[in-house]
């Protein structure tokens, strides 16, 4: 959507990956057959079934940490954050010093508009692990929606550095730059997130809003029209919608 949000549509969850050679060596076999199963569930959209398989997991093995925290992801795909934190809360009571566990906290706290304590999760997952692109991505959207532009940029940044075809922080330092009124690295943001991810729709609509500011027209009519044409395909019926609007606004 074309809005002011830092984030809108691109930002998930980032995976976990495998469990934890820790985990695994102190866990039952069982458990960790059914953590496997319930990943493979949820890469293939099923997402009830790998809640389930979590589920069973965890009654096998209730300090299985790795449970809680795919079955948190699961949780939040399926649209349950309170019920997504609360798992990402007992995996950080089980392995404090766990960095994906504080990261995904914080991920979900920063979507219900939980900014303060994202952040506090977020910046204990950095020190825990300095090299976390998505960590500084996020922490970079919680700095913006606190109105700490620079911060967010500095953050966004090192998210870059660390991940240097990151789309979604491109698109996101895009969105803090375009508020900073910086409006050609913005552009050069939104260019950036385009060629690491041509079908990030938002990056083309917000793109083609700054080359209307700088009245390129033929520009910007070309990227508004290539994000509509992606929001369509990808069923996002209200900014598609919202893109037409603008189209026409540029038409008369």
């Amino acid at each position: 959507m074309l809005t002011s949000a830092l984030i809108a549509g691109v930002s998930v969850l980032a995976p976990i990956g495998q469990a934890s050679a820790r985990s695994q060596n102190s866990t039952p076999t069982e458990s960790v057959n059914l953590v496997n199963q319930g990943k493979q569930r949820a890469q293939q959209g099923d997402l009830s079934g790998a809640i389930a398989l979590y589920t069973q997991a965890i009654q096998a093995s209730p300090k299985y940490g790795d449970a809680y925290l795919h079955r948190g992801l699961a949780l939040h795909d399926s649209g349950n954050p309170q019920r997504a934190i609360a798992d990402f809360e007992q995996a950080v009571k089980l392995e404090p010093n766990n960095p994906k566990a504080l990261y995904n906290r914080g991920e979900v706290r920063s979507d219900i508009g939980d900014l303060q304590n994202a952040y506090a999760d977020l910046t204990q997952a950095i020190r825990l692990q300095a090299n976390y692109p998505e960590a500084f991505n996020t922490r970079g959207v919680v700095q913006a929606g606190r109105g700490d532009l620079k911060s967010a940029i500095t953050d966004l940044s090192q998210a870059i550095k660390l991940r240097p075809n990151y789309a979604d922080a491109f698109y996101n330092r895009g969105k803090a730059r375009t508020e900073s009124k910086d409006v050609n690295g913005a552009i050069a943001d939104f260019t950036a997130a385009i060629r690491a991810d041509s079908n990030l729709a938002e990056a083309y609509g917000n793109r083609g809003l700054l080359y209307a500011q700088t009245g390129n027209k033929a520009s910007a009519l070309q990227d508004l029209q290539t994000a509509a044409k992606l929001f369509q395909q990808q069923g996002n019926q209200e900014s598609y919608q919202e893109t037409l609007s603008y189209i026409q606004q540029l038409q008369r």
